[in-house]
């Protein structure tokens, strides 16, 4: 009986980590979802190419990047597809918008 709840006790405590680890990794890659999509902003709002082609190079391979520049500023959206420990994957974005710089617009 005891071997029994102990085997138990452990699918549980393995499910549960599984679940942890799934759900960190969602929450790394929405974070590197928001800075890529700050910096692509940030650069195309001073309009300083050079920054802008790096800050694309630092977002992770895969990612979907949409740069929509408005009358007063840039909107950045970046989407990253996480898969979760082979359970399926997941769309993770996030959107930045930044104004434009003094002198530079559309």
């Amino acid at each position: 009986m005891v071997t029994v709840e102990l085997a138990v006790g452990f699918l549980v405590a393995v499910a549960m980590t599984t679940a942890l680890v799934g759900a960190s990794l969602l929450g790394v890659a929405q974070a590197t979802a928001a800075e890529a999509s700050a910096q692509l902003a940030r650069q195309a709002a001073r309009g300083d190419d050079d920054a802008f082609a790096e800050a694309r190079g630092r977002v992770p391979d895969g990612a979907r990047i949409e740069v929509d520049r408005q009358a007063g500023g840039v909107e950045a959206r970046v989407t990253l597809s996480v898969p979760v420990l082979k359970l399926g994957v997941v769309d993770v974005s996030a959107m930045a918008w930044a104004a434009y710089e003094p002198g530079v617009g559309p």
